[in-house]
């Protein structure tokens, strides 16, 4: 898979409520060890733990979105690209930008994401 198809699946995961192929997804794009982490959470490592926390999304902003704003760009291994939180409305939410690691297997081992622009100096 290509970068942006492993960013697509993942992207899609969050907004999969179907929990089969939510997992089929998360096969597809998160290694087997993955950590996700943001300014609100820190997943423990797996599949099946980012796979309850996306649950958790689903229950706590029902209806809303990921969508991405940006293709993926990468360099030793390292990515970075960016989305928004779409509620059911239209309205955004919040702007993010997530930077990862990819495993052995092109999959991503590693996730940081963080919500809105950077502070202003």
């Amino acid at each position: 898979m290509t970068l942006d198809e492993i960013v697509s699946a993942y992207c899609a995961a969050w907004n999969e409520k179907d929990e089969v192929a939510r997992t089929a997804l998360l096969e597809k794009s998160w290694g087997d060890s993955g950590v996700y982490e943001d300014p609100t959470s820190a997943v423990p490592p797996g599949r099946a733990a980012l796979h309850a926390h996306i649950a958790g999304f689903h229950r706590a902003y029902a209806g809303a979105r990921l969508v991405r704003t940006s293709r993926a760009d990468q360099h030793h291994g390292k990515i970075h690209f960016t989305w928004q939180m779409m509620l059911p409305d239209g309205t955004v939410a919040v702007d993010g930008r997530d930077f990862g690691e990819l495993d052995t297997t092109g999959r991503i081992a590693h996730i940081v994401g963080f919500f809105g622009p950077p502070p202003a100096l």
